[in-house]
């Protein structure tokens, strides 16, 4: 996110109200806007669906189905790369070896279709769905992972702009297309819940191809030489794979266990979900947007400045006064930024758990649902703060302690979840709540004592498992890299 860290502290500097608002609006555009996009899209399908009567109940939710499960695994095929990859890239852009990033894109990419082609060959075997619906919803599956694929790398190369408007026209034509199918059930005799995922489906091709196109402007140099290149990151940081991988199926942990609980269904015999549940975290999952906002901003426009000159100092030879100073003025400014997210956060949810019950009666909700809400989006907010403090932790290459939040926030949120399934509706969000706040916790301790040493850190600790790191991937890497070749 550093690249837009110019053009917010000029937005502020300007010291407008209108100014703040183009600010935190264009933050909030780089940091939740295609996942807001995405949430938008299928809650403007699902009203469409649910308003048109001549669907039947068990299409829509086969359709509304089909689109989850894509979006939850997807999010977790990412996890596997993202941290590295993001890393290794970075590392291009600091030595200049940009030509070589093209190159790695095409590399994720095929690894990334490699296992959701395995994963989806899993979900084949016990899936009695027709063959045209599963060849559908299998390039629906390789599509979004694509488009999370193209979405790291146009983000490191800070072309925004191009990314929401991808995600806007695809959105655009899946809701087009979805109300457009809707109407022509009759006259195609299709099943309404193929045509309606062939619609979105469309969508989401138009936003692959809009940021692919993105991709071929942004790197001009399309090298294909040393695509597995980046395979040695994950000998060289292997704590950065943990920390992504069980961050993002921490996430959804809590969703499959509860799967398996009281008020489970089952949709064409293959998918299976908890209604009650799912629905609760889905708009839980919509408070911890100002957190995303407010993180970027607060990053960009304050802290990075201070963190810039304390590593300026040590790196470049700075005096002892010096760096005492620049190292006081940022643990204030991380404290004073810190203190006002949580804050801002926590009124905000606080506010959406006292008025749940007037918001969430306009959807026409359960009582139920409103009440695990409350529940867990006290669990999304301490979801939200681990994800900044891990965050954090990595910007001070603490990636040891990055992987052991992370570690702790899956293992917590399983192990709770298990154990409290089987209160069943009346302990749906616990787990995921406790888990996350003790995860939370640890993450606030590690922090405070790593920073109150940052300089001790900076200057004679080895920063990761640098000592003896193998090689397995590396020969992994090299040997697909004379196969791409």
């Amino acid at each position: 996110m550093a690249g837009i860290g110019f053009k917010l502290q000029k937005l502020f500097q300007e010291d407008y109200f209108s100014s703040r608002m183009k600010a935190y609006a264009f933050a909030g555009l780089v940091t939740s806007g295609p996942w807001l996009t995405v949430i938008i899209t299928i809650g403007l399908i699902q009203w469409i669906t649910s308003s048109l009567t001549f669907i039947e109940q068990e299409e829509r939710e086969l359709f509304n189905l089909s689109v989850s499960y894509c979006f939850i695994f997807s999010q977790v095929i990412l996890g596997v790369q993202q941290l590295i990859v993001t890393r290794y890239v970075a590392d291009l852009f600091y030595e200049k070896r940009t030509n070589e990033v093209f190159a790695t894109f095409i590399g994720m990419s095929k690894v990334t279709i490699a296992i959701a082609v395995a994963l989806f060959g899993v979900f084949l075997f016990f899936s009695p769905l027709s063959l045209l619906y599963e060849f559908v919803l299998l390039m629906l599956f390789i599509t979004i992972n694509l488009i999370w694929v193209l979405f790291l790398f146009l983000s490191a190369a800070k072309y925004y702009q191009a990314v929401a408007y991808s995600f806007l026209i695809g959105a655009f034509v899946s809701v087009g297309l979805v109300f457009l199918f809707a109407q022509l059930v009759d006259v195609w005799g299709i099943p309404s819940s193929l045509l309606l995922l062939i619609g979105f489906t469309i969508g989401m091709v138009v936003t692959l191809f809009g940021l692919f196109l993105s991709m071929l402007l942004t790197f001009p140099y399309r090298g294909i030489q040393f695509q597995f290149s980046y395979f040695h990151y994950f000998d060289r940081f292997p704590s950065l794979f943990w920390t992504g991988f069980l961050y993002n199926a921490g996430i959804w942990v809590c969703n499959w266990v509860i799967w398996f609980g009281e008020g489970r269904s089952f949709v064409a015999d293959t998918f299976v979900y908890n209604r009650v549940y799912d629905t609760a975290i889905f708009w839980s999952y919509l408070t911890i947007v100002p957190t995303l906002i407010l993180f970027v901003v607060s990053v960009e426009t304050r802290f990075y400045e201070r963190y810039r000159v304390f590593y300026g100092y040590i790196n470049e030879g700075g005096t002892l006064n010096q760096i005492k100073r620049s190292k006081g003025s940022m643990q204030l400014v991380l404290k004073q930024e810190l203190e006002r997210l949580i804050r801002s956060q926590g009124v905000f949810s606080l506010f959406m758990v006292v008025t749940a019950g007037y918001w969430l009666s306009l959807l026409s909700l359960d009582a139920i649902i409103v009440s695990i809400f409350r529940i867990t989006t006290v669990g999304t907010f301490s979801n939200a703060m681990v994800l900044v403090l891990t965050l954090i932790l990595l910007y001070f290459e603490d990636r040891r302690g990055a992987m052991y939040t992370s570690i702790l926030f899956f293992t917590f949120n399983l192990g709770l979840s298990i154990w409290w399934l089987p209160l069943g509706l009346d302990g749906y969000g616990l787990g995921f709540t406790v888990g996350s706040s003790l995860a939370f916790l640890f993450a606030v301790v590690r922090l405070i004592r790593f920073i109150e040493h940052v300089d001790y850190h900076a200057f004679c600790r080895p920063h990761d498992w640098v000592s003896t790191p193998t090689e397995r991937f590396t020969k992994v890497g090299r040997w697909l890299n004379t196969r791409a070749h």
